[in-house]
């Protein structure tokens, strides 16, 4: 009897001692789960915010002194201590901006790499272009539009031409007399393709004469050597004033405050030309694709409160840019949508495509 007693105390014992390495076992994963949730939110936390210090890198297709690298560096200044992170201005030219805009396509997605291009990197050369590796709704979201320059037809004195519908005149009559200066690839650029455009809608024509830059192509246009261009205020406000240059129509809504005696494009006669196409093209900053939703809109409220400030709005309009920068990263989102579709449906209708 005694042995049974003590057997059955032992077996107790036992069961009692493998219960509590169970529990403890349980205790442990218990707390290792814990532990593991916490990492998780840390870790989510960190891929939705900066990483306080590490260089924020704004990439731009275009050359030292452009007109989007002199409205970008005051921006990255004024970003900087919005950010807490040094805010700097990366150049990469060429190729119409698929060099920069491919680059930050393949940039890992923290917010730490940015594309500050436009409408020729965002809108045309993913139309236009098919043999780019990267698409623009699938390897790019918006951030901010922050800024417009609007388009001008424009002459030279010596052409003798007065009006829009005088060049469309001769553009139907005799285009082999009509020059059309244009900046790099015409099919690539918003002012080229405002010519383009035109032309295509009065079925006239023009002989393209393509330029390096916007500067050699005015000196042209003033000394009689081509017909007409299609530019921006930016470096012309002075000549168009002192009549070197002849302002024939602005690719605006209403006329522009600076050229207030210069018809819009509806008021010249020609209101299909602006339901063609937002004329306004845009200067933006675009993060890559799997950019998360915390980081964008981080650096789309700080653009939105650095471009309130009138000293910066003042240096970058004295370059001939209109401020924008008031939208949210989805608003803007939504606007470039829009634009590309509707200048998609243009293209295709007129039939205009790289050669």
């Amino acid at each position: 009897m005694r042995n049974d007693s003590v057997a059955k105390s032992r077996a107790g014992v036992g069961k009692g001692a493998g219960y509590m390495a169970i529990s403890a076992k349980k205790s442990l994963a218990a707390r290792v789960l814990v532990l593991l949730a916490g990492c998780s939110v840390a870790a989510t936390a960190t891929a939705q915010s900066l990483q306080a210090g590490k260089p924020i890198r704004l990439v731009l297709p275009y050359a030292a002194a452009s007109q989007t690298d002199l409205a970008t560096r005051p921006l990255a200044e004024a970003l900087t201590p919005l950010l807490g992170s040094p805010v700097i201005v990366d150049l990469k030219p060429g190729a119409t901006g698929k060099i920069a805009a491919e680059a930050v396509a393949r940039s890992d997605p923290d917010g730490h790499t940015l594309l500050v291009g436009g409408t020729p990197q965002l809108v045309m050369l993913p139309i236009l272009d098919k043999s780019l590796s990267y698409k623009a709704f699938d390897d790019f979201r918006m951030v901010s539009i922050w800024a417009k320059y609007d388009i001008i037809f424009m002459t030279g004195g010596p052409s003798g031409v007065k009006s829009m519908r005088d060049l469309v005149g001769r553009m139907q009559a005799k285009p082999s007399d009509v020059t059309f200066a244009a900046v790099g690839q015409a099919q690539l650029t918003p002012t080229g393709l405002g010519g383009l455009v035109l032309m295509k809608m009065v079925n006239g024509n023009a002989q393209e004469v393509n330029y390096p830059g916007g500067a050699p192509a005015v000196i042209d246009l003033i000394a009689g050597r081509v017909t007409f261009t299609t530019n921006t205020l930016a470096g012309n406000l002075a000549r168009i004033q002192s009549g070197q240059i002849v302002a024939l129509a602005v690719a605006t809504p209403k006329r522009l405050a600076q050229l207030p005696d210069v018809p819009t494009m509806a008021e010249a006669g020609f209101p299909e030309f602006m339901s063609a196409n937002n004329w306004s093209s845009w200067i933006a900053t675009a993060a890559p694709r799997k950019t998360p939703d915390g980081i964008v809109n981080t650096v789309n409220r700080a653009m939105v409160q650095a471009l309130q400030s009138e000293t910066l709005r003042a240096r970058i309009e004295q370059l001939g840019l209109t401020v924008l920068g008031t939208g949210t990263a989805t608003e803007d989102g939504n606007s470039w949508r829009a634009e590309h579709d509707r200048l998609d449906a243009t293209l295709k209708r007129l039939d205009i495509r790289l050669p």
